[in-house]
């Protein structure tokens, strides 16, 4: 199976309507929404205060999103449980239900997707996070969350996990070995070069993709 991941939208429709328009020429056997599909305008610190007074308070309601998104299995991120948590069940509209309560997790034979705000994460190098964790060693493990496309292979060491950078190209396949543990960040949609990914799990291998760079 070859998965196109995107992730990390904010309700940005420009930059998902041009991701979606790669991904529809890629031949993929479906697609993979790894959360924060919107954004929630309600600040975390303004949660507990906040009275509801209509879905679009909370986040921008615009059904082209879940339409350029049908067929996708999704995830859901911290902008979504935000927004679960703001809007009474019985107003949120019918078409965004199945975003904002997708699962936290999504495995496949060879892979575990998840948005990744419920993990722990660390800065293996200066201003690079990543969820490094001798968790994250059972599997390979595709996430988003923080906004910036990487690989990272792992190795279990006596004194914990340590984490090496594997570079790569956008347009360009990177074979994962299967016998190495590997943590990737799909880069997100969201930006002045939207980032997307696509995954073969048969050739275990993962192509990052952006809209507008240069490969």
């Amino acid at each position: 199976m070859r998965y196109a991941i995107v992730t990390d939208i904010h309700g940005d429709v420009t930059a998902l309507r041009a991701v979606v328009h790669q991904v529809e020429r890629q031949g993929v056997d479906g697609l993979l929404c790894l959360g924060d599909v919107f954004e929630c305008l309600v600040s975390k610190r303004d949660v507990t205060s906040h009275v509801f007074g209509g879905v679009s308070e909370v986040f921008d309601p615009d059904p082209e999103v879940a339409a350029l998104l049908e067929g996708a299995a999704h995830v859901r991120g911290n902008q979504e449980e935000r927004i679960a948590s703001l809007i009474p069940g019985g107003a949120l509209p019918d078409w965004a239900r199945p975003l904002i309560h997708a699962p936290l997790e999504r495995r496949t034979s060879s892979a575990s997707f998840c948005h990744g705000h419920t993990l722990s994460w660390h800065q293996p190098e200066p201003g690079l996070w990543s969820p490094v964790a001798e968790s994250a060693l059972r599997t390979l493990l595709v996430h988003g969350h923080h906004h910036r496309s990487v690989v990272h292979r792992l190795h279990a060491d006596p004194d914990g996990v340590r984490s090496e950078r594997v570079p790569f190209r956008f347009g360009v396949e990177t074979h994962l070995s299967p016998d190495v543990r590997h943590i990737v960040n799909v880069g997100s949609v969201r930006g002045p070069a939207p980032a997307w990914a696509v995954m073969d799990e048969e050739a275990l291998s993962l192509t990052h993709h952006r809209v507008g760079g240069t490969p």
